[in-house]
């Protein structure tokens, strides 16, 4: 374990990681019983999600993917309301009218799940701009899948950010079916060839490297650094994660939580107590945010045309 990662701040990551499986299990188990529709999750990456936000404040901003879920768990969303957008409820993070493809909570610095493919690269850019010109010191969070990697948007961000020295740490997360297949899984999706992400970053002029997204340690002190960068006025970072998206349970070699769980015991950070503590609190946080959701009302018909726009006094 790195000496540089404190105990407490291990079980924090842990923490976070545990939160967004507990969390996407009960999203599961309403979709199971017909309570709200489909749902595109991030489970398998939580290691990445925890290992970026604990560098980050709510001053700091992200931009989400079409998996949004862990990204904005670990960045703080009320867990609550989240679960009341998810089920379409006028107590929703956007008053049940974004649904699980578009929550949003600026409270805390999540400023846009995405439903379009690279959408949030250029989007938090301009947040890592208007970051620069206020001379606020936050710094912008782009997450991307190995999908976005090639879309002409994206590069021409990621150019534009290193030109002008942005604060923003751009990052990729690589499922693709040959990260799959490197992983010893059988999937029926063509043969890829996708290089690595992170390699692209030279050519841009800007840091960039490639991880394992299964590892949260190695996650986070590739993540600090960039955040260092960027929060200094070293400008951007390019980081790509491998990861495998897998199911609810927790058997896989490649789980996050499986791996860091066994890492933590085998160290004596963790214990069977504490984890079913730690297991049992999450728990009853995500049942408190299931009950919530599904005693809030509806959204009424004529609440179409509120929050639509802003006018100017």
């Amino acid at each position: 374990m790195s000496p540089s990662i404190s105990d407490e701040r291990l079980l924090d990551l842990y923490r976070v990681m545990i939160r967004i499986r507990t969390f996407e299990n009960g999203v599961r188990r309403l979709i199971s019983e017909g309570r709200c529709g489909h749902v595109s999750f991030s489970t398998g990456g939580e290691a990445v999600a925890a290992g970026v936000s604990a560098h980050l404040t709510a001053d700091d901003q992200i931009g989400s993917t079409h998996r949004p879920l862990g990204h904005l768990v670990a960045k703080g969303v009320d867990l609550s309301r989240m679960m009341a957008e998810i089920m379409a409820k006028s107590t929703g993070t956007n008053r049940g009218k974004g649904g699980p493809y578009h929550i949003f909570d600026k409270s805390v610095g999540a400023l846009g799940a995405n439903g379009i493919v690279g959408g949030s690269v250029p989007m938090c850019a301009g947040y890592a701009l208007a970051n620069q010109l206020r001379g606020n010191g936050s710094v912008a969070v782009s997450y991307f899948g190995e999908g976005a990697s090639n879309q002409g948007g994206v590069q021409e961000t990621l150019n534009l950010a290193a030109c002008w020295r942005l604060p923003v740490v751009f990052v990729c997360e690589n499922s693709s079916p040959e990260v799959q297949r490197m992983l010893g899984h059988e999937i029926d999706y063509p043969q890829l060839s996708v290089d690595n992400v992170g390699d692209r970053g030279a050519t841009y002029g800007m840091p960039g490297s490639t991880h394992d997204g299964w590892d949260v340690e190695g996650v986070y002190a590739a993540v600090g650094e960039a955040v260092q960068r960027a929060r200094g006025g070293g400008g951007p970072s390019l980081l790509e994660f491998k990861i495998h998206r897998l199911g609810a349970d927790e058997d896989s070699r490649y789980c996050p939580v499986k791996c860091f769980r066994d890492r933590l015991m085998e160290k004596g950070v963790l214990t069977e107590k504490l984890e079913a503590e730690i297991r049992g609190e999450e728990a009853a946080k995500v049942k408190e945010a299931i009950d919530f959701a599904v005693g809030s009302p509806e959204p009424e018909p004529l609440d179409a045309y509120e929050g639509i726009f802003v006018e100017d006094d």
